[in-house]
């Protein structure tokens, strides 16, 4: 098992065709995506250690277009359900900061645990977990086919939570099958299996191939129709606040309704580490200087969440944080009262309160400028 693992832990370039197929029997139901996978080392990236582009679609996608997710270098890109969203550890590390069992933006998503590095770690864990049984079969038969065999049993409480079932090429070691049983035996329980097609170690991508210009280029329509504007939010500083409309209560709030207002529109998500103390500084900054505090939720704010300086919360406001650039939570724009966009901020510094302030003195009192 350790010549197994090393393999996967080395492999430098990878490519693969997948069917990855989701089962619930407690509700009867399947869906099942068609995918590539394209992958290469990159032991200088101490982000993350290598780079990747997967191109999937789902067989019930009603979406006119391939998704895809991609990761290069501190950059990582993802198109699913009509939505772009991208991600720049250089403008903002907070999405790529490891939480619990969350490794981060790149780290995470629906295929994550496939790329070979991931798949070495994942046994390796394993393997050192107490509570975890890893058997391996070395050249044995599953489904009719010649492999190398290991299977997981991760517990806990001394219950059974999941069973992974790996099968291996027993030549060069490349994944074949996996098959993955959430909650065994439980009412709730799901079936993932994975049957991978040909595979290759051999393939010697472009050096831009995971990067931004190779996803221009690949999927330069996705990128025209979804991407508005600028990625950066901070680019839009100087420019008239893009318009939006959305649900508030049982009413709608506007754009419009800032009019004549100095304002602080703050884009934020419910599992953000840094939202809640930019939103406490938020909230204190606005009642102290007079501001009017809107508050952006991606999906849902969450529950019993205090309002002191009685923002403007709206709910579901992830194609307004496209419009405004938004790639990461939080991120805090200051507007002037005719809507122009004075000042961002992307993630959270302790120096906040005085960089805001100072912001807020900039747009009240602009220094004069020289005589031409």
């Amino acid at each position: 098992m350790d010549n197994l693992i090393a393999r996967l832990d080395t492999t430098s370039n990878y490519q693969s065709s997948f069917t990855y197929r989701v089962t619930l029997p407690i509700t009867d139901s399947e869906i099942e995506y068609r995918a590539r996978l394209d992958y290469r080392r990159e032991p200088a990236d101490t982000l993350c250690g290598y780079s990747y582009l997967i191109d999937y679609k789902a067989e019930n996608d009603t979406c006119h277009y391939r998704n895809f997710a991609a990761y290069a270098s501190g950059h990582c890109f993802r198109f699913d359900r009509n939505r772009l969203r991208e991600y720049h550890h250089d403008e903002n590390p907070e999405p790529f900061v490891p939480r619990g069992r969350n490794l981060g933006v790149h780290h995470s998503g629906l295929f994550a645990e496939l790329f070979p590095a991931e798949m070495a770690r994942q046994l390796n864990e394993f393997r050192a977990k107490p509570d975890c049984r890893v058997l391996f079969f070395p050249d044995t038969t599953v489904q009719g086919e010649p492999c190398h065999a290991i299977l997981v049993a991760d517990s806990m409480r001394g219950e059974v939570a999941r069973t992974i079932l790996y099968t291996f090429d027993p030549t060069t070691g490349l994944p074949l099958y996996r098959e993955t049983e959430n909650n065994p035996g439980h009412l709730g329980s799901q079936t993932v299996v994975v049957r991978y097609g040909p595979s290759r170690t051999d393939t010697r991508f472009s050096p831009d191939h995971f990067g931004e210009e190779h996803l221009l280029h690949a999927y330069n329509e996705v990128f025209h129709l979804f991407r508005e504007g600028s990625y950066a939010a901070s680019d839009r500083v100087g420019q008239q606040a893009p318009q939006f409309d959305l649900p508030w209560g049982g009413r709608r709030f506007t754009s419009d309704h800032l009019k004549g207002q100095e304002a602080l529109l703050l884009f934020l998500d419910s599992k953000g580490e840094f939202c809640t103390p930019v939103r406490q500084t938020a909230e204190s900054l606005s009642l102290q200087e007079g501001l009017t505090p809107v508050f952006l939720y991606e999906e849902r704010q969450p529950e019993t969440t205090p309002n002191p300086a009685g923002a403007i919360v709206l709910e579901h406001a992830a194609n307004t944080a496209t419009a405004y650039g938004v790639t990461g939570c939080p991120t805090l724009f200051l507007l002037d009262p005719e809507g122009r966009i004075r000042w961002v901020k992307i993630g959270y510094t302790p120096s906040l309160a005085e960089e805001l302030e100072l912001a807020i003195r900039q747009m009240r009192h602009p220094s004069k400028q020289p005589p031409h």
